[in-house]
């Protein structure tokens, strides 16, 4: 016969071994759970900093466009202006040739220049 003993299994120990596998089980579970909500919440943490980005990009594009409302404003006031003056210096400078030529007619300093009055020196006359 054989000497060694013979050893018959403990049912503690079998149902042991099952709540450990099922045990194990649930734990590689909750780790794998585990692992996706940390991946799910640094998703989330990218996604609200470009949210919170974008949302105050937006709101500085907004900021900027309540500000170049008047600059627009301004400007066209500045090119109506502009324009303006431009039409107001043409009509002057157009009206200040008029005046530097003048009617060979009536000018009295021609006349004096073709009769050659006007510009003689002046001599004095020896005494007596």
């Amino acid at each position: 016969k054989n000497n060694r003993p013979h050893f018959r299994p403990n049912p503690y120990y079998e149902d042991l071994e099952r709540m450990e596998e099922v045990v194990m089980s649930i734990l590689h579970n909750l780790e794998m759970e585990n692992t996706e909500i940390h991946e799910n919440s640094h998703k989330l943490k990218k996604e609200i900093t470009f949210s919170r980005n974008l949302l105050s990009q937006l709101l500085m594009e907004n900021t900027c466009r309540k500000k170049l409302v008047p600059l627009k404003q301004e400007s066209k006031e500045g090119h109506l202006q502009c324009a303006l003056n431009q039409k107001y210096l043409v009509a002057f400078n157009k009206k200040d040739k008029d005046q530097q030529r003048p009617d060979p007619a009536s000018s009295g300093l021609r006349k004096c220049k073709r009769a050659g009055i006007g510009h003689t020196p002046v001599r004095e006359l020896p005494e007596e």
